[in-house]
Formats: structure tokens, C-alpha cells, sequence
């Protein structure tokens, strides 16, 4: 007879598996000792505990396992088991193969912005603009994305699209606040838009300015790879920061700039 520990080390699993196994009906005792209450297993039990892993290790979950263990599992009865097996493996390799995807579009879009930042960045005063513009706020940096969303569509439905496209368009990101993060995204303009409303953007003598051919695939990583570039001056961005996608077509990201 095997004691618990005998057989976890034999088999390569732990006490505090063979005990929820036990507890499920998966593996059974060969016998309690009177004396001790310790668990005591026969040495033919090894298969069935190293089945029970086996399966595991593939992604089983108990309650097909006892199925699959069944002294009387019909081969329709495993077959069914080991499609639905399969099914899912195959819904895991799309959903990683898809991150996997969404990782190496971002290490790409860091080599290709590391690039375009260290040729284009520029040191320089930002000008003041008066922009149309709707906003709104969210609470968290997770949020901007569905945020500017929003806002584009509003904008798209006050201005039309002809008129719209021949102008700069500006997305604007105000996290002074400590409760909310501003998000707006407006046309420069000097008179007022009906149904729009006017932000002002003040000038900045000290400014980054970073010029993109075409929009960065993820803007958040682009502001972390700008500041990358700017620690080493001994510099970081701060204040609101300005995305202006140009009419032209090249997008520019631009920021106030402190001492770090």
C-alpha cells in the first residue's frame, strides 16, 4: 500500500490534488488506516491518478474527466467529449493567435514611431488656437478611446463632412484634474459653430511638436515613446496635450513640456 505522499511524488501530482480528486469521486481510497487515519492507496491506482493528470494537462475539466474515466463511456459518449475538447482549443489558438497579432502591431508601431520621433521632434512654442468643438469627460485613461468615439461623432453631425474635411481636425486631452480627464475634438475656427462649443487653447512657450506621415497605430504608445525621448533632455510632457490631424494628411501630437 502507497501513502498519499508515496503516490503524489510517484505520480507527479500534490496532496491537495489527490484529495479534491478523492473528493469528486476520481480517485478512490484502497484503504484508511484505523490507527493513523492516513490515507493508503494500491499501487495499481497510479494509472488512474496519472489519467486523471494526463487529462488535465490537456485542458480537461473534472467533470469531463469522470466521463472520460467511466467504466462505461460509449464511444459516441468520447468522441462527443474530445470534439467539444477540441472545439475549444481551437477558440484559444484564434483568441491568442489574435493578441499575438495585436502584440507585434505594437512593438512594430514602437520601431516605426521610435523613428519618425527621434527625426521629427521638435522643441518649439505651441501657437494658441480657437477650436468648435464637443467634448466630454471620462474618469479613467482607459476610457478615451470610446470617449473620442463620442466626440467625432458629434462633431461629424454638426459639421458636415465636406466642410469638415478641409480643415485641421484637433483632438484635445486635459488631464490637469485630479477627478476627470477632458477629451474634445473641434476645427479651428474664429466664429462660433452652432451646437458646438468654443475651447481655447492658450499658447505655450515651451512645447513639444512630433510630426507623424500618418496617424500612429496606438497614440497612448506614441506619447510613451515621446517621453522616452524627452527624459533623456531631462524633459516630460504635462499639461493638455494636442493631437491635430492636418488636413494635408500628416498628424501632429503636441504637448507642453517641464522639467523632469
Amino acid at each position: 500500500m502507497l501513502s498519499i505522499g508515496e503516490i503524489a511524488r510517484t505520480t507527479g501530482t500534490t496532496r491537495r490534488m489527490l484529495r479534491h480528486w478523492e473528493s469528486l469521486g476520481l480517485v478512490e481510497l484502497a484503504a484508511v488506516d484505523e490507527t493513523t487515519g492516513y490515507r493508503r492507496y494500491a499501487p495499481s491506482q497510479i494509472g488512474r491518478v496519472r489519467a486523471v493528470a494526463s487529462l488535465r494537462a490537456l485542458g480537461f475539466g473534472l467533470e469531463a474527466i469522470g466521463g472520460l474515466l467511466d467504466a462505461g463511456l460509449t464511444e459516441e459518449r468520447l468522441v462527443a467529449l474530445l470534439q467539444s475538447r477540441e472545439r475549444e482549443l481551437v477558440a484559444q489558438i484564434d483568441d491568442d493567435s489574435a493578441r499575438l497579432a495585436q502584440v507585434r502591431s505594437r512593438l512594430l508601431a514602437f520601431e516605426k514611431g521610435h523613428a519618425m520621433i527621434s527625426s521629427t521632434l521638435e522643441l518649439s512654442p505651441l501657437p494658441g488656437v480657437g477650436l468648435n468643438a464637443a467634448s466630454t469627460r471620462v474618469l479613467d485613461e482607459s476610457e478615451i478611446g470610446a470617449a473620442v468615439t463620442e466626440v467625432l461623432r458629434t462633431l461629424r453631425e454638426t459639421i458636415p463632412a465636406t466642410a469638415s474635411s478641409a480643415v485641421d481636425l484637433v483632438l484635445v486631452y486635459d488631464g490637469r484634474s485630479e477627478e476627470y480627464i477632458g477629451v474634445a475634438a473641434g476645427h479651428p475656427g474664429e466664429e462660433q459653430v452652432p451646437g458646438l462649443q468654443r475651447l481655447d487653447l492658450a499658447a505655450v512657450a515651451d512645447g513639444v511638436t512630433v510630426t507623424f506621415a500618418e496617424a500612429p497605430g496606438d497614440v497612448g504608445d506614441a506619447w510613451i515613446a515621446i517621453d522616452s525621448r524627452l527624459a533623456e533632455r531631462g524633459l516630460r510632457t504635462s499639461g493638455v496635450y494636442r493631437q491635430v490631424v492636418t488636413a494635408a494628411g500628416p498628424v501632429l501630437l503636441q504637448a507642453p513640456v517641464v522639467a523632469r
